[in-house]
C-alpha cells in the first residue's frame, strides 16, 4: 500500500513538472527574436496596433516633444475596429519602461496566450487525465501557426484567451450558480465581446448552451441571474459598437458581412475554407478533434460544442476573411487541442495496458512531434530578419518632399511608411486584390482614368513601392508613364511628379 501511494505521488509530481515545462516552453518560444519588427505575420494589422501603441506612449511621455506627439496622433488616426485596449496597455508599458520596444507587445500577447492555456487546463482538470491535457497543450502551444500568430501584435490572440475565460466562468456558474459567479460570468463575457466584437459569435452560443443544458427556455426566461449575465455580456458591446462607434461598425458589417455574404452559396468558399485549415494544422487533426467532440461527455460537450458552433458562425458571417486571413482561425486552435485531449483520454487506458517499452515509445512520439514543431517555429522566426526595414522606409520617406501631399500604391496600405518613415499618403491606391474584392462585393468596375483624376486631385506626387501591383494594373502604369515625369527612383520605390505633367 505504501509503495502504491509513493508511486502515485511520484507520478503526480512528474505530471506536474511536465505541465509546467509545456507552459514555460510555450511562453518562451514566443519570445524568440521578439525585438524584430512586427512584419512576420499580417504586417498591416500588426503595424496598425503598433502605431496606436506608439501614440499612447508618446502622449504619456514627459520627454516627447509636441511635434512628435501631434505627428504620432495623426499617423495613428486610422479606422477604428475595436477599442484599443491592448494597444493602450502596451503603450502604457512603453511609458513605464521608458522606450518603445515591440518585444513588450509580443511578451504581452505571449502571456495572454499562456493564460488561455491555463483556462483550458482549468476547464478539463477534473474531467480527464492530466497526461491527456498535457498532450493536447503541446498542440495548443507548439503548433507553428499557433506560435507565429499568437505572438502577433493584434487583439485576436487576446480575444481567444477571453473566449476561453468566458467558458471557464460559465462552467463555474453552472456548477455553482451564485450571484457572485453570475456577475463574474457576465463581466468576463462582456469584456470578451468588447475586446473584439466577433467574439459575440462565440460567447452567445456558449452562454445559451450552458444555460439551457439543465433548464427549459421558459425557466431560463424567468431566471433573474440569466438576465443579469445576458445584460452584463451585451452592455459593453452595445455601448461601444452601437452607440460610440455606430458608423464604423455599421459600415464594417455592411461591407464585409453583407456585401460578401453571397460567397457562402458557392462551393469555392468551402473548398477554400478547408484548404486554409489544411495549411494551418491539417485536416486529419481537425477530423480527430470533431470525432472526439461527438464522443465527449456532457459536462465537456455543453461548452465545447457551442464554441465549435461559434467558429462555424464566424466563417459564415465573414466568409471573405475566413479564406484570406489566417488569424481568423486562431479560435480553432484551442478547440482542436481540446479534441486531441479528449481523444488521448479515450485511448489512455489502452496505452496503460501496454508494455512499458511501448508506453515509452508513445511518449517519445509526442515529445518528438513537439520538438519538431518548436524547431519549425524557431526556424521560421530565425529565417526572417526585418531589422533593415526601418532604414529602408526612412530613406523612402526622405525622398518625398515635406509638406507635399502624395498618393501611394503599396502592398501594405502604406503602413510601413507610416510606422518606420513617419509619413502618410493622402490616400492609398487600391491593389489588384482590392479591385477584385470590390467586384466580388457587387460594385461596378472602376474606370481607371476617372478614378485616377479623383484620387490624385490635390496630390503632388505618386509613390510606388509595390512594382508587382503596378504591373498588375497596366492602365494605371500607362497613365503614369505616359503623362508624368519620374521625380525620384531608388531601391524599392519610384515617385512620379504629378505637378508637372508631360502633356495635358
Amino acid at each position: 500500500m505504501k509503495k502504491t501511494n509513493l508511486k502515485n505521488k511520484q507520478s503526480g509530481w512528474l505530471k506536474t513538472v511536465l505541465l509546467l515545462l509545456v507552459f514555460l516552453a510555450g511562453f518562451a518560444i514566443r519570445l524568440y527574436d521578439a525585438s524584430d519588427a512586427p512584419l512576420e505575420f499580417h504586417l498591416t494589422r500588426q503595424l496598425r496596433s503598433a502605431l496606436k501603441a506608439r501614440d499612447v506612449y508618446l502622449q504619456l511621455s514627459a520627454d516627447a516633444n509636441g511635434y512628435d506627439q501631434e505627428l504620432s496622433a495623426d499617423l495613428a488616426n486610422l479606422e477604428v475596429y475595436e477599442p484599443p485596449i491592448l494597444e493602450s496597455m502596451v503603450g502604457g508599458l512603453y511609458a513605464l519602461t521608458g522606450s518603445e520596444n515591440i518585444a513588450i507587445a509580443r511578451a504581452v500577447n505571449a502571456f495572454f496566450w499562456t493564460v488561455g492555456g491555463w483556462f483550458l487546463y482549468l476547464l478539463l482538470r477534473k474531467r480527464i487525465n492530466l497526461l491527456s491535457i498535457i498532450a493536447g497543450l503541446t498542440f495548443y502551444f507548439f503548433l507553428p501557426f499557433s506560435v507565429i500568430a499568437s505572438r502577433s501584435f493584434q487583439p485576436d490572440p487576446w480575444m481567444v484567451t477571453w473566449i476561453l475565460a468566458s467558458a471557464w466562468a460559465a462552467m463555474r456558474w453552472k456548477e455553482h450558480p451564485s450571484w457572485g459567479n453570475t456577475v463574474l460570468t457576465g463581466i468576463i463575457g462582456g469584456l470578451t465581446v468588447l475586446i473584439k466584437g466577433f467574439a459575440g459569435l462565440f460567447v452567445a452560443p456558449l452562454l445559451i448552451g450552458i444555460v439551457l443544458s439543465d433548464q427549459t427556455i421558459i425557466s431560463a426566461v424567468k431566471n433573474l441571474k440569466v438576465w443579469c449575465m445576458a445584460g452584463l455580456s451585451t452592455l459593453p458591446m452595445a455601448v461601444y459598437y452601437i452607440f460610440l462607434n455606430a458608423g464604423r461598425s455599421g459600415d464594417f458589417l455592411s461591407f464585409w458581412a453583407g456585401s460578401l455574404s453571397r460567397m457562402v452559396l458557392t462551393t469555392n468558399f468551402y473548398a477554400d475554407w478547408l484548404a486554409m485549415i489544411k495549411g494551418l494544422m491539417g485536416l486529419f487533426t481537425v477530423l480527430v478533434a470533431l470525432i472526439a467532440l461527438f464522443l465527449a461527455k456532457k459536462e465537456v460537450k455543453i461548452w465545447l460544442l457551442p464554441l465549435w458552433i461559434g467558429y462555424i458562425l464566424f466563417g459564415l458571417v465573414f466568409p471573405y476573411q475566413f479564406t484570406t486571413h489566417e488569424y481568423y482561425h486562431l479560435a480553432l486552435i484551442p478547440l482542436v487541442a481540446v479534441g486531441l485531449m479528449l481523444m488521448m483520454d479515450l485511448i489512455l487506458p489502452m496505452i496503460a495496458k501496454q508494455h512499458w517499452l511501448w508506453r515509452m515509445a508513445i511518449a517519445g512520439v509526442i515529445i518528438a512531434s513537439s520538438a519538431y514543431n518548436l524547431w519549425v517555429s524557431r526556424s521560421v522566426l530565425y529565417a526572417h530578419d526585418f531589422r533593415h526595414e526601418a532604414a529602408a522606409w526612412q530613406q523612402i520617406a526622405d525622398a518625398i518632399p515635406d509638406d507635399h501631399p502624395f498618393i501611394s500604391l503599396s502592398s501594405d496600405y502604406g503602413m510601413r511608411l507610416r510606422y518606420f518613415g513617419w509619413k502618410a499618403a493622402k490616400s492609398e491606391w487600391p491593389t489588384a486584390a482590392d479591385l477584385r474584392l470590390f467586384t466580388l462585393a457587387g460594385n461596378a468596375d472602376l474606370e481607371t482614368q476617372t478614378y485616377f483624376n479623383e484620387q490624385t486631385d490635390g496630390a503632388d506626387y505618386f509613390l510606388i513601392t509595390a512594382f508587382q501591383e503596378l504591373g498588375d494594373q497596366p492602365v494605371l502604369e500607362q497613365i503614369l508613364q505616359a503623362k508624368y515625369p519620374l521625380y525620384a527612383q531608388g531601391d524599392g520605390y519610384m515617385i512620379y511628379d504629378l505637378m508637372h505633367p508631360v502633356s495635358e
